[in-house]
């Protein structure tokens, strides 16, 4: 009998036989990958990806991390626990503490798996061992990593949003190029994620104030809330911007006057949303007498102990100007004239288009709210501190730039061009400054050479914080003096800890001394300062250092030859690169010294 076969469809035809790859697919992945390659944001993505990438390997494997004031390996879960705990609390909000715990969790079960006990000391003990915190410093460095893309990839749009995808690619490469974002980008420190929340919120604010789209405003307020739940000093990106910019729609944008009466009860919602949690996540509800502990503590010590200027106008002013002269950490120097030029083309292009000239004021105005009610209160310029302006200016120099490639006159467009390549192979250069300062660490010499010098049983003293230390050598007697609590202090494997005085070294007698020139050089005596002082002072945390005179003594005796140690060995950073600026635990150089042996005693004739 005779069956009649069925027809197959065209689908049927094409489809690929059981058993064999889809090869239409395959080339669809193949044809969009080739497309993306084509695209000028993957290699701008590419290079800042490279550029961040040395930081991962930055003197791990490790029981503790070299960034300095970094929350991994060491702080997160005990700032996420401290949070929480009825009137404990930690320097830092909790978010970036909760994102890292889920991502560690498995981890943190294996480590605890293998404590002996769960006491307090136990856990401890387990932990602090070398491959659960590399793990830990590792994952917290690859989401830096991500999270400083993502910051790229937002000032890349918000940008394009007001100038054309042009300046938004000008912008994204000036952000993959800011020495400051390099460094912070790759490290542990907070600066890098709170900064991608505030971007993320500053963009979608920008566009709300175009369009007035409640999801944006949805958008706006919650990640305005996860940066400061990241960290604090995120308010002031805040402050300003938001009320400031939403009153010039009003004043410029007759768009924005009209559908104000419909906006008032959802911005208010979103705000007490945002704000209840906030207040929710940072332990202002949970652990209400910890947050007021952390807020007094952030308002006393933490600020008021490290104010370099004076509280007054004529500090203000010196902050401005150090503020300017310290551009240079961040760009190269003439890029500041793009950026002036960048805001005033923004203003005189939007002439006709008021919301699109509302929202490209936002970074600006984020800039301004930083400065006025950050920097001028806290009274420092460190490299972190001044991290948000850098960020906020790069839509403006993306601005500039585009303008200028976009020149008609073939002189002028090829000047221009000129120019720009200049601008950008500085900056490169430095950046690859600062990557070479962590893959030639001096730390990484001082580690060869005890690897060489110090045998197993001998005694070696390391002075000063983990974060400046090099790895120690375990098959040595290993002990840590420094002036902090021992109850502060992380602990490390196999080193003793110790709060015995500096002047009792002859009673120690140990053959290493590790001296870090960070921590040593605030209790040497300074020559005094050859520059105009006006605006300055000095910082009471190094008052109080200067003023323990028994490390001063000792130390005073130690690098003049006054005690039986001589230096064996000074690790510092050379490079024909650029050294980085600024950054309290990158190319700082290390001190060995071993001690004489003791002279027999002459015998009497």
């Amino acid at each position: 009998m005779n069956e009649t076969q069925p027809t197959a469809s065209p689908t049927d035809r094409n489809a690929p036989a059981a058993g064999t790859p889809d090869t239409s697919r395959t080339n669809r992945l193949a044809h969009r990958l080739a497309d993306g390659l084509r695209k000028p944001l993957f290699w701008i993505v590419l290079l800042a990806v490279v550029l961040r990438l040395p930081g991962l390997g930055w003197g791990l494997p490790a029981s503790d991390g070299w960034d300095d004031d970094g929350v991994a390996p060491r702080n997160f879960l005990v700032g996420l626990a401290q949070t929480y705990v009825p009137g404990a609390f930690f320097t830092y909000p909790p978010l970036h503490m909760i994102w890292l715990t889920l991502l560690n969790l498995p981890v943190v079960g294996v480590a605890l798996a293998h404590a002996p006990a769960y006491t307090q000391q136990a856990v401890i003990d387990t932990f602090i061992h070398v491959p659960y915190m590399t793990s830990f410093a590792f994952t917290a460095r690859v989401l830096s990593v991500l999270m400083a893309v993502g910051t790229l990839l937002l000032i890349n749009r918000l940008t394009a949003l007001v100038a054309g995808r042009v300046a938004g690619l000008c912008a994204a490469a000036a952000c993959a190029l800011n020495c400051g974002m390099v460094y912070y980008g790759q490290v542990t420190n907070l600066d890098g994620p709170y900064l991608f929340w505030a971007v993320l919120s500053l963009w979608a604010w920008m566009r709300f104030l175009v369009a007035g789209d409640l999801r944006s405003l949805r958008w706006a307020a919650l990640s305005a809330a996860a940066a400061i739940a990241t960290k604090d000093q995120a308010y002031a990106v805040f402050l300003l911007t938001l009320p400031a910019s939403f009153l010039l729609s009003l004043m410029l944008d007759p768009a924005a006057r009209r559908r104000a009466p419909a906006l008032v009860l959802p911005m208010l919602r979103w705000a007490a949303i945002s704000l209840g949690l906030l207040l929710l996540v940072d332990g202002a509800i949970t652990n209400p007498s910890g947050f007021a502990r952390r807020m007094a503590f952030l308002r006393g010590p933490a600020s008021q102990d490290f104010m370099a200027y004076t509280a007054d106008i004529t500090g203000r002013l010196r902050l401005a100007a150090d503020m300017m002269g310290d551009f240079p950490r961040f760009y190269p120097a003439a890029t500041a004239l793009l950026a002036v030029a960048g805001l005033v083309l923004m203003w005189r292009t939007t002439r006709a288009r008021p919301s699109l000239r509302v929202a490209g004021l936002v970074p600006v105005l984020a800039a301004l709210s930083f400065t006025l009610f950050f920097n001028a209160l806290a009274l420092r310029t460190d490299n972190r501190f001044l991290l948000p302006q850098s960020l906020f200016i790069a839509p403006y120099i993306g601005l500039a730039c585009a303008r200028l490639l976009a020149l008609k006159q073939a002189p002028l467009y090829q000047a221009a061009r000129v120019g720009l390549a200049g601008l950008a192979a500085i900056a490169l250069w430095r950046c690859a400054g600062l990557d070479a300062a962590m893959l030639n660490d001096p730390r990484y010499d001082a580690e060869r050479w005890m690897a060489t010098h110090v045998r197993p049983g001998d005694t070696l003293e390391a002075y000063g914080r983990n974060a400046f230390l090099p790895r120690l050598p375990q098959a040595a007697h290993l002990t840590r003096l420094d002036t902090i609590a021992l109850k502060r202090r992380n602990p490390l494997p196999g080193v003793t800890e110790s709060i015995a005085p500096f002047s009792q070294i002859e009673e120690r007698k140990p053959r290493f001394l590790v001296v870090p020139d960070f921590w040593a050089r605030d209790f040497l005596p300074h020559p005094a300062p050859t520059g105009s002082q006006w605006g300055i002072r000095i910082p009471r945390v190094l008052e109080n250092s200067r003023n323990n005179t028994q490390e001063s003594a000792f130390l005073s005796a130690l690098f003049d030859n006054r005690l039986p140690y001589r230096l064996a060995l000074k690790a510092r950073y050379t490079s024909f690169l650029p050294a980085p600026e600024g950054y309290e635990s990158l190319g700082q150089t290390i001190f060995i010294f071993e001690r004489v042996p003791d002279q027999p005693s002459r015998k009497a004739d």
